[in-house]
């Protein structure tokens, strides 16, 4: 016992009270944007600069929440804490990522999708889809809500989720029968044509231009 009051005696509570106010803060926020914004995966040290600014931010709002409830008790102390260092944090990004949308469509800042690829498939708009391969050849799908396109930083990758037989002029005819879809890479084609899809895909199968 004398050996853990000797190390709790030693150990310096500062260091863990600035890690615990601005750094873990930080990083939950960056963890959560990671989920929400295309982002490269990065060094835990290269992302400190960054966690340390959404922490610092965090703090200017959070600080003035203890000085202003002040909790009595051991539990609301505990409460607050997890409130304005956990679900705070991981809160920030979603009215951050709102108000980059809102600017971004006043024209005040840049777009801030990483490519025309991920602009387009960020819209979550279904499309009929003609990859024009390597090979010279060429296949049509419908891109829906199962389909899948990877962003930033594996853009290019795709699942398609139903193919469609095309005709010589590239219309869409009729989904092929017990179609489950189809995955590319980005070394598999050449480009994409994006098609607009006038209604909802029929459950038959036909092209909705026959409804």
């Amino acid at each position: 016992m004398q050996g853990i009051h000797d190390f709790f005696g030693a150990f310096d509570w500062s260091r863990l009270a600035i890690v615990m106010l601005f750094a873990l803060p930080g990083f939950i926020s960056l963890r959560v944007w990671g989920l929400i914004f295309p982002t490269a995966d990065q060094p835990l040290k290269d992302q400190l600069g960054e966690a340390i600014s959404f922490g610092i931010l965090n703090a200017m709002i959070c600080v003035p929440l203890f000085l202003l409830l002040q909790p009595a008790t051991p539990i609301g102390l505990y409460g607050l804490a997890i409130v304005t260092l956990v679900l705070l944090p991981a809160i920030w990004p979603f009215p951050l990522r709102w108000l980059m949308r809102l600017l971004q469509t006043r024209n005040v800042i840049l777009i801030t999708s990483r490519s025309a690829w991920d602009d387009v498939f960020l819209r979550d708009e279904p499309y009929f889809i003609i990859v024009h391969l390597n090979d010279g050849g060429r296949v049509g799908g419908y891109y829906g809500a199962k389909s899948f396109a990877g962003l930033y930083p594996i853009s290019g990758h795709i699942y398609l989720e139903q193919l469609w037989y095309m005709d010589e002029q590239g219309k869409f005819m009729s989904a092929v029968p017990d179609s489950r879809g189809l995955i590319l890479r980005p070394t598999d084609y050449k480009y994409i044509e994006l098609m607009v899809v006038p209604d909802e895909v029929p459950n038959d199968g036909r092209s909705p231009a026959s409804n």
